[in-house]
């Protein structure tokens, strides 16, 4: 399934570490947003990795399921393609 990740990381420190993690699991399309395409227990592993960066008083983590169906009708406008995910991770 494709994720859509967001964040909002009120310290430096934490905001590198988060965006150096997403960056393994999948294409960064703006500054905080990543789409990533990944099976359920990839994404547990993910989600568990990111608490233990986050500060949950002061930073914001969001994750979007997008489905398949949902996906072709993905509307792309001004710079940058669409995101056609390959399976894959970097470690």
């Amino acid at each position: 399934m494709i994720y859509f990740i967001s964040y909002d990381i009120a310290n430096p420190k934490r905001l590198c570490k988060v965006a150096k993690t997403l960056e393994n699991y999948g294409v960064r399309v703006q500054y905080s947003f990543f789409e990533c395409e990944m099976e359920q227990k990839v994404l547990e592993n993910l989600k568990r990795d990111l608490l233990e960066i986050i500060n949950m008083k002061y930073d914001s983590l969001r994750i979007y399921p997008l489905c398949e169906d949902c996906s072709k009708k993905t509307i792309s406008c001004g710079n940058g393609d669409i995101f056609v995910p390959s399976s894959f991770m970097i470690l």
